[in-house]
């Protein structure tokens, strides 16, 4: 039947893949009082420094929204090692880019699960649960911090999983687990 070989045809298109869901931690607030060409300019860098950090990462899509963007990656350790190296990058970047008085801040969320995927379709056309968790993970995580449930965790595959530690809350029905940059 028709409907039987577009399931079959889906099914083939099912990938496991992680997503990093990565915001600035007030950014309107940011904004006020400040110089609107500054402002252009350093938002401008900030977007390029991410998506040195999407391509450096290896990222297979991205979606960008006025400050914040979800990334596709093929491994959970590929969308941490992404993220980290977004935290502790943003500390140069605070230092010797950017212009306004405020601090650049990231809240990073992360998950991972098998979602169908094809490169053709753009990110902003992706519609899973996988992705949803991996923006409300985002949403409770602090400033310079990653949310990631402990099922992710336990997917990191070569990277070490010391300096991650309970947050103590549930996510969407996953405990999540919790890396501070200090």
């Amino acid at each position: 039947t028709v409907m039987a070989e577009a399931q079959s045809r889906l099914n083939e298109m099912q990938r496991d893949l992680a997503f990093l869901s990565i915001d600035v931690v007030g950014s309107t607030k940011m904004k006020v009082g400040e110089d609107k060409t500054k402002i252009e300019i350093d938002f401008r860098n900030y977007k390029k420094f991410i998506n040195t950090a999407i391509s450096k990462g290896g990222a297979l899509t991205a979606a960008w929204t006025p400050d914040g963007v979800m990334i596709c990656f093929s491994s959970v350790d590929a969308a941490v090692t992404t993220a980290k190296f977004v935290i502790t990058g943003l500390r140069h970047f605070n230092k010797d880019v950017k212009t306004i008085h405020a601090e650049f801040q990231v809240r990073c969320g992360i998950n991972s699960g098998r979602v169908y995927y094809d490169p053709s379709i753009p990110m902003e056309e992706m519609s899973d649960r996988v992705i949803d968790v991996a923006g409300h993970m985002q949403k409770y995580a602090a400033a310079d911090t990653i949310f990631l449930s402990k099922q992710v965790v336990n997917l990191l595959a070569h990277l070490p999983r010391e300096g991650f530690s309970p947050a103590n809350t549930n996510v969407d029905g996953f405990e999540a687990y919790k890396w501070i940059s200090y």
